[in-house]
């Protein structure tokens, strides 16, 4: 694929989709759609109002949060000004953060709100003088602290500006981008004490999500809700691959207001990780459990409690009336699948989420190669990450038939370099060296 560079590329698609439904979000005021053409329009809004307080192209913003909607408008307003945007998630140690700031070279630094933004400069600390802080809400009392602007007065500024005939400013800025400078700068979901991001051009971005987002075979009717943060590498990549092909992202305020509102909201398609499956699965077993017709069966049989047991005991009919179907909607009783990734999905919880007609299907990447596995329907393995997305190649190192040994991935995507160029991984003749276990059997990939 030949792109002049990514704002030019996405944007271009976004127009296309102008009358889609980009976003369904969860208000105060009820569930509201959202199109393509309302959205970028605010998009330009908020990257007119960033130039306006000096957001410099090659900058790195780095973006803290979880699902809401603000994140994208950010990101997407950072590249239309030809940023490089650093997705990291909330809650995260301090000092953790701090090193992932640092390595990257961050100059800008988003979060949802400014009890986030304190969080991170901490108190009586030395922080450079040249960082620039975003709030993505506004403070109810007083002013912000210095050197912080907040996203509506952005949007605001930017409003203004395109009255005033500035948007050539903002079109030339974005028109002269180069398709090799750096867009997107990806950490693992644990840093850790040595944190490494991997960062990757605009025009291998676009190539990315183009694939991967074939890949997802979306519906026009779909709806995804993103259930894991936006901040960890899948979420971020999942999210934006479903935007390039024009589909709908479901979103709320945060991350717990999604769950709680999804019977409202009605997703088709859920992104997630294990812990949410987990936190399911445990809730599963409570409504069990308190159920008259399994306390009448079990008759003070302490040894039949535990989900499988349970199920076991109560009986196809009655287990379906008392979980599968109360769980599907729970999920809004639309869901076709839901895709799982940094884990495996416990076996109870996958039989559970099976028999409610709710198939999951794993999802296998890592910073420096993006999401490189998939499973999809009609194509799954129990307990696998999936087969190659397409432009991705899989193989073992040194193993035979279904030998185990390190995963290696090739593509022509592959991430290129580390911001502070060192690393743990490196590409040798082409494939990157994962350092991953694993084994390959029928072409689906399963990493232990």
């Amino acid at each position: 694929m030949s792109i002049r560079n990514f704002s030019t590329f996405v944007f271009k698609r976004f127009d296309e989709h102008r009358d889609r439904v980009a976003f369904i979000e969860a208000t105060p005021d009820g569930v509201k759609p959202v199109l393509y053409r309302e959205w970028t329009r605010d998009v330009q809004r908020l990257a007119m109002g960033m130039l306006d307080a000096g957001f410099e192209p090659g900058q790195r913003i780095a973006v803290v949060g979880s699902t809401c909607r603000q994140w994208l408008d950010v990101a997407f307003a950072a590249w239309l000004n030809g940023g490089v945007v650093v997705p990291l998630v909330s809650g995260r140690d301090r000092r953790e953060v701090l090193r992932c700031l640092a390595r990257a070279g961050c100059d800008w630094i988003a979060a949802e709100s400014h009890a986030g933004l304190d969080a991170i400069r901490g108190q009586g600390d030395k922080i450079p003088d040249h960082l620039r802080w975003l709030s993505f809400e506004k403070l109810r009392l007083g002013a912000p602290a210095p050197n912080t602007f907040e996203l509506p007065d952005l949007v605001e500024t930017g409003k203004d500006m395109l009255k005033r005939g500035k948007l050539d400013v903002l079109a030339k800025r974005t028109y002269e981008l180069d398709a090799a400078a750096p867009a997107l700068v990806l950490y693992p979901l644990d840093p850790g004490d040595d944190p490494h991001g991997a960062y990757f051009g605009g025009g291998k971005l676009a190539v990315m999500l183009e694939s991967l987002g074939a890949d997802l075979q979306l519906d026009p009717a779909d709806r995804t809700a993103p259930l894991l943060s936006l901040g960890w590498f899948v979420g971020t990549l999942m999210s934006l691959a479903v935007l390039t092909q024009g589909g709908t992202l479901v979103l709320a305020s945060n991350a717990r207001e999604l769950e709680e509102r999804l019977g409202e909201l009605q997703p088709t398609i859920l992104l997630t990780g294990p812990a949410w499956i987990e936190g399911q699965a445990h809730r599963w077993r409570e409504r069990l459990e308190q159920a008259p017709e399994f306390l009448k069966k079990m008759d003070g049989n302490t040894e039949q409690r535990g989900l499988g047991r349970a199920l076991a005991a109560l009986g196809g009919n009655t287990a379906r009336s008392l979980l599968y179907d109360p769980v599907r909607r729970d999920l809004g009783d639309h869901v076709s699948r839901i895709y799982l990734a940094g884990g495996r999905c416990p076996d109870e919880a996958f039989d559970v989420l099976e028999s409610a007609r709710l198939p999951v299907l794993g999802v296998w990447g890592l910073p420096e190669c993006g999401i490189s596995h998939m499973e999809r329907l009609g194509s799954r393995e129990r307990a696998s990450v999936g087969r190659p997305v397409q432009g991705y190649v899989c193989k073992i190192a040194d193993a035979r038939g279904e030998e185990r040994g390190e995963v290696l991935i090739r593509s022509d995507v592959l991430f290129d370099g580390y911001w502070d160029d060192t690393g743990p991984r490196a590409i040798v003749e082409d494939y990157l060296q994962t350092g991953v276990q694993g084994h390959v059997k029928s072409g689906f990939l399963f990493v232990e």
